[in-house]
């Protein structure tokens, strides 16, 4: 999540002291940006976490990167492709970023500062890929990275998306008609088996009460469904629920391997696309930390990266730290020793993406079959139960 850091920095020509404030993902990848800048920091401080919505929905940074790199590959200089977007016109939060933009191109800034320095906030990411390529003047091929990294990143997202929406329907289905049973149909037959005068068995007993509990304070009941649906959308939008989510899928040790199979994948992809763009490994790893979600990976990742600047290979740094297997370890191995070490990691990641993929495949088909057969058996005790007192009757006739 973006924070906001308010920092000093110390410029030696002048000798004064200057406060402003930065996004950022988190301190260590706030000084590496400024330190590429030549400045001098005294000290950064994060303020209040900035909120998720700060950044407008209408804004799609992936369609940005697209349309600026086809504007700049047909010869449009930076600030006429900026200006180009602007005159596009679109939703008043889209061109208020594009102004923005643009102003501070016009002020002299470089692209990346013009990104990393927008109210709005750009993915630190994006800011790192165009700031290595305004070295080398190859701003057209790193957006075309950015658009690939964040392409297959959304890509896997929404396979996992679309492996959760049948069984949520299934689920949703299943409760429905549960509710719809339970707080209409199972009162009537209570008030009929009143009159029956038959003992009945506990299990329908307890059904009957619970029908009846139901019909009863239904509309308590609902507000309280309502109340905890909106919970669920608040403690959403602020990121925790899913901070718990992750926690307790963390327990398993199945989901442990496959969310930390995930967040390798995004790691391995962030270093290969930042080592292109002529980061080096010190360099890179801190903005791929960033992506990693789990507190022990993070620490293992930051080990690692100590272990590099010490002067220890890669693969044998990232071996010793827990964040090879044997094939990643050997793949490591052979980057080095031929100097592929950038296509080595793509290798890797597309090799977990794959994995993880196959997992999301084979798990739906799994699910989905016990999850049709839970709601059914659910559905079927409850009318089993409710008839259970008729079937009784005419076998006693």
């Amino acid at each position: 999540m973006s924070m906001q850091f308010r920092i000093r920095t110390f410029d030696a020509a002048s000798g004064a002291v200057a406060e402003r404030t930065v996004e950022g993902e988190s301190p260590a990848a706030v000084r590496l940006f400024l330190e590429r800048d030549g400045a001098a920091i005294l000290s950064i401080v994060p303020l209040k976490a900035r909120r998720s919505l700060a950044r407008p929905k209408a804004f799609d940074t992936v369609l940005f990167c697209e349309e600026l790199r086809t504007l700049l590959s047909s010869g449009m200089s930076l600030v006429e492709a900026v200006e180009t977007l602007c005159a596009k016109g679109g939703s008043e939060s889209r061109n208020l970023v594009l102004l923005d933009i643009r102003q501070r191109l016009l002020d002299g800034k470089p692209l990346s500062a013009a990104l990393e320095l927008n109210r709005f906030g750009f993915p630190p990411l994006l800011v790192a890929s165009v700031r290595a390529s305004e070295r080398s003047s190859r701003i057209e091929e790193a957006l075309d990275e950015y658009i690939s990294y964040e392409t297959v990143g959304r890509e896997l997202g929404r396979k996992m998306v679309s492996a959760a929406i049948y069984p949520g329907l299934v689920i949703g289905f299943g409760m429905a008609v549960s509710t719809f049973m339970i707080s209409y149909v199972v009162p009537r037959f209570a008030r009929v088996y009143e009159d029956v005068g038959k003992t009945l068995s506990t299990p329908t007993m307890l059904l009957l009460k619970f029908g009846s509990f139901s019909a009863d304070y239904f509309g308590a009941l609902a507000a309280i469904a309502a109340a905890c649906v909106a919970a669920l959308w608040f403690f959403y939008r602020n990121g925790k629920l899913k901070s718990w989510s992750l926690r307790l899928l963390g327990r398993s040790r199945l989901a442990r391997h496959y969310l930390r199979l995930y967040q390798l994948t995004r790691v391995y992809q962030t270093m290969s696309m930042l080592l292109k763009g002529g980061y080096t490994l010190a360099d890179a790893i801190p903005l791929a930390h960033n992506l990693a979600f789990d507190a022990r990976l993070r620490e293992q990742i930051v080990a690692a990266r100590l272990a590099i600047m010490e002067g220890r290979r890669l693969s044998t740094a990232f071996a010793d730290h827990g964040l090879t297997d044997s094939v990643t370890g050997r793949l490591l191995q052979v980057g080095e020793r031929s100097g592929s070490l950038v296509k080595v990691m793509d290798i890797i990641a597309q090799s977990h993406r794959q994995e993880l993929t196959l997992f999301m495949e084979r798990a739906t088909r799994l699910v989905e079959p016990i999850l049709l057969m839970a709601v059914a058996i659910m559905i079927g005790a409850i009318i089993v139960l409710m008839y259970m007192p008729v079937f009784d009757l005419a076998g006693g006739m």
